[in-house]
């Protein structure tokens, strides 16, 4: 388990901070309907968004109609910047963390269940992408995490084996995709955990901005 030599990250729940209930109240206040209604709708196409087989009006058409709310057509765009903001949070450790890795000659890549638009919104261009060798977004290759020949994409990027690659991702059906993919991988909830889990199964990685000292 000790010779990793590219780690791969999700986004959303692990280098950013997964969109919070307050945030999707909001949107639900926005679109006039509770809470549970809105948040059930949400993730119901989101599959659809984060593929690209539905675009960002499509997408919310398809939320506001299944949970019966009369926003109009015109306030899409403020859903679609909400819905931004709300995955806009980076966590900052696992950003330096990223850095680290990379001064210490491992490789870095982003495996995203993302829409194409969102990913030029919140990580094209972004300073902290300098950390990154490699991006891979869902909307891109019309492929969803857990399926994995998302994951095969990585080995084919990277052109590692697959035992070489550790991924990291907050979701374990995507943990269980990866590993069904031939990867290592670790179910992400904080930090600290983390740091723990790499300490036990993977400690030859650097992991001082995890707050753990390398032996």
């Amino acid at each position: 388990m000790n010779n990793i030599r590219a780690v791969a990250f999700d986004y959303g729940g692990v280098l950013a901070s997964f969109i919070s209930k307050e945030d999707v109240s909001k949107m639900a206040t926005l679109a006039r309907v509770d809470y549970e209604s809105f948040n059930t709708s949400m993730w119901k196409f989101r599959h659809q968004l984060d593929s690209d087989e539905y675009d960002n009006s499509l997408y919310w058409e398809a939320v506001l109609d299944y949970c019966n709310s009369p926003l109009e057509e015109e306030d899409i765009p403020t859903l679609v910047e909400m819905d931004l903001i709300g995955f806009s949070h980076m966590n900052q450790a696992m950003l330096n963390w990223a850095k680290e890795l990379k001064e210490n000659g491992i490789m870095n890549l982003i495996i995203s269940n993302m829409a194409t638009s969102t990913y030029l919104s919140l990580i094209a261009g972004q300073e902290w992408v300098s950390s990154f060798d490699e991006i891979i977004i869902s909307g891109i290759l019309h492929i969803n995490k857990p399926d994995i020949r998302i994951f095969t994409q990585a080995i084919t990027h990277t052109q590692l084996h697959s035992k070489e690659i550790l991924f990291i991702d907050d979701l374990p059906h995507n943990i269980k995709g990866a590993k069904e993919a031939g990867l290592h991988a670790l179910l992400f909830s904080d930090t600290q955990h983390l740091a723990h889990a790499l300490e036990k199964g993977f400690p030859t990685l650097p992991r001082k901005e995890l707050g753990v000292r390398c032996k």
